[in-house]
């Protein structure tokens, strides 16, 4: 079986037995300068790219840190940085825990692209979103990824954000399986290509799209 990522430049691809997995990075992650001062109870890092473009770690070690997921915690940890996460990796979830936790002053760092979900729901206390990092469309590997979809050469696709989905949301087909990672990336689906039949992961991971392969392979 031949299954499609979408992952940018330098993200995890997974590798499976008995599957071709072919990636084609859509989007690049470019670093962006930025300004922090640690006057904030807490931060937040929204996903991998936004540790990695970080800078300052020494003014968050006496800070609590939140990461939307254990991928994300992981990177963190490289830096000595131990992080809280939720038990759902979407950044709606992320909110919700900063709130639980009873956090007033939090800082976030994001792609430029992020959505505002958070934005909304973290409204009645002091948040500021940082956005160090960007995502680059390369058109060139938007034309290679166009005609894998449009002419079914695979048998699954897995999308791995809302802004993947959107992208490539309009030349999907019903000739292959779909796999949305989460909440977020399966929202943005229905509302650009509502027709579209997809599966959605139990996981918000990469582990949890690999799940979702392995039981498809054992139906």
């Amino acid at each position: 079986m031949r299954v499609l990522y979408l992952r940018p430049e330098g993200s995890e691809v997974p590798q499976l037995d008995n599957v071709d997995v072919l990636n084609v990075p859509l989007f690049s992650p470019k670093c962006i300068d930025y300004s922090f001062k640690s006057e904030t109870e807490a931060v937040g890092f929204t996903s991998v790219n936004s540790v990695r473009c970080f800078k300052d770690f020494d003014k968050i070690s006496d800070l609590k840190v939140f990461s939307i997921g254990p991928v994300t915690a992981e990177e963190l940890l490289k830096h000595g940085i131990r992080s809280e996460y939720p038990s759902k990796y979407t950044s709606k979830d992320l909110a919700r825990l900063v709130l639980e936790r009873q956090v007033r002053h939090f800082t976030s760092f994001r792609s430029a692209k992020a959505s505002s979900e958070m934005k909304g729901m973290l409204n009645l206390i002091s948040y500021q979103e940082i956005f160090n990092y960007d995502l680059v469309l390369n058109e060139a590997k938007i034309q290679d990824a166009k005609k894998i979809l449009e002419e079914c050469s695979v048998q699954m696709v897995v999308l791995t954000s809302s802004l993947i989905a959107k992208t490539v949301a309009n030349f999907l087909r019903d000739c292959y399986k779909v796999i949305s990672i989460g909440p977020m990336t399966s929202a943005t689906l229905r509302s650009v290509k509502p027709e579209l039949s997809f599966i959605e992961s139990d996981i918000s991971t990469i582990e949890g799209t690999i799940q979702e392969i392995e039981k498809f392979l054992r139906r």
